[in-house]
């Protein structure tokens, strides 16, 4: 079966675009545009083992098909949404490496960006912030993080809580720092609004108009005129009142047919961290997810006292509460990056983990991105730092090695869904 010609320069041109950004970083020639697209070799570096770049586990996936059935059905009739969500700790806080894929996906095709998906006002919780949107506010905010024990909230699907008991307080997400910003025409805001004196007021140009529906014991939604690049929200409650307001996150949503990719990560998050969450389950569905990435797992590996028994007890308890969400959602689960504890121990347990993900995998049918190995398997973080790619922590990527990362997983995927696509029956003709 061949995928037709637009759609395949398309992917390839922009799978080519995104090897020649990291080959200007690393001083290499770019790709030269003249050059037949089909002809063009990748940039290839030397502490990455590209051979074990794709995607394993199950390899005929029932959920996966029917994701790349609808997949492959978006990309053809520029029509529905796909819902991904990505879960993970400190690196997808930072939000680098998953924001790369999220833009690659929300541009393979103009026509069908998507939209953004989840956001958080992470400075009010005093911790870093993704740069793909910037978040300002009023009033005293107090930031309550799931992941940290000694903090005491209650928590949704964001794993992170903001919480404020001034009169007035307000929050403004504005998406101009994206170099490609996705419109949003509507929003759910998740907090416990309803159950509180706190009255919500969502501000809009006077050439817009706003409609907000109240969902009491679930969230408030509001729809705007024409699309915005920004939401602006204030929170007021009578004078004397005792209410502390909570917000869980706010999701930005549009008509627009394509991705939507909502990045789910909290700093040290492991997987007991989410079994904190009292409203994770209620609110998973609210963006029913077709396409779920689990991307937690280091710090549950680094702990003292790591056990392989405990640790995939605690994995198939997150995943099942997945699957209720959506009993159809595929599963990806990436292999945590090779690591040392304090700069100086090897994370020795990282192969046990990599056993415990596939046998999730097949018991999921799930499939799973392998970074242990791409890097190198065992001790390879020591070459992606020198190579100036891993911070010093040896945890950690920098940011170049974050988008390299990011585009590796781009790489795997769309292999992947070509590898499906030319083994269905023929639909396209050129």
């Amino acid at each position: 079966m061949t995928i037709p010609a637009s759609i395949r320069k398309t992917l390839l041109t922009l799978s080519i675009a995104s090897m020649g950004m990291f080959a200007s970083a690393q001083d290499v020639l770019p790709i030269p545009s003249e050059q037949p697209i089909d002809t063009v070799e990748e940039v290839r570096y030397p502490f990455v083992d590209y051979d074990r770049n794709h995607f394993t586990g199950v390899e005929h996936s029932k959920s996966f098909d029917l994701y790349y059935q609808n997949f492959d059905r978006m990309m053809r009739y520029a029509i529905g949404q796909l819902q991904i969500i990505h879960f993970g700790g400190s690196h997808i806080q930072a939000d680098i490496w998953s924001n790369l894929v999220r833009e690659r996906l929300q541009n393979i095709d103009t026509n069908i960006q998507g939209a953004r998906g989840l956001l958080f006002p992470f400075k009010t919780a005093k911790t870093n912030r993704p740069y793909s949107y910037y978040v300002n506010w009023t009033g005293e905010w107090q930031g309550h993080r799931s992941s940290y024990s000694k903090h005491e909230s209650t928590w949704g699907v964001s794993g992170i809580t903001a919480t404020s008991t001034d009169t007035v307080v307000s929050l403004k997400f504005t998406f101009h720092q994206s170099p490609t910003p996705v419109k949003t025409r509507m929003f759910k805001l998740l907090s416990n609004l309803e159950q509180t004196d706190y009255k919500l007021e969502v501000k809009c140009e006077s050439d817009n108009y706003v409609h907000v529906t109240h969902h009491p014991q679930a969230y408030t939604e509001a729809m705007y005129g024409h699309d915005v690049d920004s939401i602006e929200l204030v929170f007021r409650k009578p004078a004397g009142s005792t209410d502390e307001l909570q917000f869980y996150g706010l999701v930005s949503e549009n008509y627009n047919p394509g991705i939507v990719y909502h990045s789910v990560g909290v700093n040290g998050s492991r997987f007991v961290s989410f079994q904190r969450c009292d409203l994770f389950e209620e609110q998973l569905p609210y963006v029913r997810p077709d396409l779920i990435i689990m991307s937690i797992g280091t710090n549950d590996s680094s702990e003292p006292g790591y056990d392989s028994t405990n640790y995939k007890a605690n994995f198939k308890s997150f995943l099942d509460q997945i699957r209720t969400a959506n009993p159809n959602c595929a599963i990806m689960l990436t292999m945590p990056n090779d690591n040392y504890v304090r700069r100086k121990y090897h994370n020795d347990n990282l192969s046990s983990v990599r056993s415990v993900i596939y046998e999730l995998a097949e018991e999921y049918d799930a499939k799973v991105w392998d970074l242990y190995g791409i890097m190198g398997g065992s001790g390879s973080a020591r070459t992606w730092r020198d190579a100036g790619m891993m911070k010093t922590d040896l945890v950690h990527f920098t940011k170049e090695g974050y988008l390299i990362k990011g585009d590796l997983f781009y790489q795997a995927f769309l292999e992947d869904y070509l590898k499906w696509h030319n083994e269905q029956e023929p639909i396209w003709t050129e």
